[in-house]
């Protein structure tokens, strides 16, 4: 089982948060009247880890600064006021990039494209549903309930901000929110009016798709050319040295069910045609198909690594339809049965052998 211990840094591979968010955060908590070393105390961060707005911070550790954020304001309903007051010019350049787009359906499409100046991870998915767009926030991995409702709250807010840039006084369908309402919904009918409905199948925003050709009374086509660009040198500044490959691979994995994600969506995600993009992976010896395989492998040792989820809900997860299916994929995969994996993992990590080591790390 020595394959166990190279691959651990990959089954604990975390996305990252920009610090530009992280900083935001920090400093509505500060107005909120609480002190920058508490804050950066309670969430276990460096004295000076807001400091370099170009840095990266794992995502536990920014969900850590959200629970954080809940228990120093003692304000349950912090996620909907931090998103009401955070200025836009905060998450520059993406913000003004967005604002400055022809419609609102190219803002939507920018952001997608090139939301990894902020996060690694896009928090929401968009589909269209007879006249209307759906947008749904994601299930965050490894995130408290709070948190999940924290970043629900946020993400709503700001798409709701985002409309508004292109039409002034819009408001979405209905807002959805697939856990119960809290003590202070009164807050929720505040922001949304009477469009916010708990206990919903998802949590997301449903619009007209007619929203989507409104036009912002501020862009400049110009500027959001000269914005693209800058965001473009910056984005390769963060891939700067990384193959296709594992770009590809890193996608595919914190999507977490890597066979639902299709090539031209990781194209997209990463600025390019799916022509570029296979061209690509071909000079690197590889094909999609290839990466999809090694990032399932990667994705079910994550979660075989999860005692709480049975082997069939992490096959389910990943796409397959059956354990059978499932069982021989990660047989061809590693050489062991999933359960022969989860037992192997347990024993090890007890000891302590599957700790990632600095040099494995470093590859």
């Amino acid at each position: 089982m020595a394959q166990l211990s190279s691959d651990r840094w990959l089954i604990s591979c975390e996305s990252t948060i920009s610090m530009r968010v992280v900083r935001a955060l920090v400093h509505a908590i500060e107005r909120a009247g609480v002190p920058r070393w508490k804050i950066l105390q309670a969430a276990r961060l460096a004295p000076d880890a807001a400091d370099n707005l170009d840095a990266r911070l794992p995502r536990s550790d920014f969900y850590r600064l959200c629970e954080a954020a809940l228990d120093l304001t003692a304000d349950p309903a912090f996620g909907l006021h931090w998103a009401e007051q955070l200025a836009s010019s905060a998450l520059d350049p993406i913000a003004s990039l967005v604002a400055h787009a022809a419609t609102l359906g190219q803002a939507l499409g920018t952001l997608a494209q090139y939301h990894r100046l902020l996060c690694d991870d896009l928090g929401y998915r968009l589909s269209e549903q007879k006249d209307e767009l759906l947008l749904h926030c994601v299930t965050l991995e490894g995130a408290s309930e709070r948190v999940q409702r924290f970043m629900a709250e946020a993400t709503t807010v700001r798409f709701l901000t985002l409309i508004r840039t292109f039409r002034s006084g819009a408001l979405p369908q209905r807002v959805s929110f697939e856990y119960a309402a809290p003590e202070y919904s009164a807050e929720y009918t505040r922001v949304f009016g009477e469009r916010a409905h708990f206990s919903e199948p998802f949590t997301g925003i449903a619009l007209d798709r007619e929203l989507l050709s409104a036009q912002s009374a501020v862009r400049d086509a110009e500027l959001h050319d000269s914005l693209r660009a800058f965001v473009e040198q910056r984005i390769a500044s963060l891939t700067e040295g990384m193959s296709y490959t594992v770009r590809v691979r890193d996608l595919l994995v914190r999507h977490g069910a890597p066979r639902r994600v299709s090539m031209p969506e990781i194209a997209r995600a990463l600025g390019l045609s799916e022509r570029t993009l296979r061209r690509r992976l071909e000079s690197e010896g590889n094909t999609f198909a290839e990466v999809v395989s090694t990032a399932l492998s990667i994705a079910a040792k994550r979660c075989l690594c999860d005692e709480q989820r049975t082997i069939q809900e992490t096959a389910y997860e990943l796409g397959f339809t059956d354990k059978t299916a499932f069982h021989r994929a990660f047989k061809r995969w590693t050489g062991v049965t999933p359960a022969e994996f989860r037992r192997a993992h347990a024993e090890q990590d007890h000891s302590g052998e599957l700790e990632p080591q600095p040099a494995a790390l470093a590859h």
